[in-house]
């Protein structure tokens, strides 16, 4: 098996790509995230991609992103589009949807990402997939519209994959 270990300021990062799904799953919608990577880990991946439900992890995500080759983080975003709408963009245009938020409690991807830029340890290539939640009610499971809208993220976060590694390996 081929060591897939890297080196981020003296400490192991195993996996130099990052699958990252947040939100929270007791108010329906907001939880697609975490229930795309619930999915993704169910299926063959390349070797160097981890895969992490960030849930509501809060701070803690700053230390699973740093370190990272590339980072793909699915959440849901309220762009006030149509429920299940889907959108994807890099890191500049995420720094653009949302400004830092001031609350220590309330700290979450984007507040992540900007304390990583802050400290210089923001990952090259970081791409956002965001799904229009209908529904954040409290409620287990995906709206129908979301729910769809997961498996064509699913797919596309894939197809990333597929890009990345056209043999099973990455190119690391």
């Amino acid at each position: 098996m081929q060591d897939t270990s890297h080196q981020f300021a003296g400490r192991p990062v195993p996996f130099p790509v990052l699958i990252l799904g947040v939100g929270n799953i007791l108010l329906s919608d907001e939880g697609v995230g975490v229930r795309v990577v619930e999915e993704l880990k169910k299926r063959p991946l390349p070797e160097g991609v981890e895969v992490v439900d960030g849930a509501t992890r809060a701070m803690e995500l700053i230390d699973i992103i740093r370190g990272r080759e590339k980072v793909i983080i699915i959440d849901a975003l309220d762009a006030e589009a149509e429920p299940g709408a889907v959108f994807k963009f890099g890191v500049e245009q995420l720094v653009e949807t949302r400004k830092m938020s001031v609350s220590v409690h309330d700290i979450g991807v984007h507040e992540a990402l900007f304390l990583l830029n802050l400290t210089a340890e923001l990952p090259g290539d970081i791409v956002f997939y965001g799904i229009q939640p209908g529904s954040l009610e409290l409620h287990e499971g995906l709206s129908g519209p979301v729910e769809a809208a997961a498996g064509k993220v699913l797919e596309l976060v894939l197809q990333d994959l597929r890009n990345i590694a056209p043999t099973g390996e990455l190119n690391a």
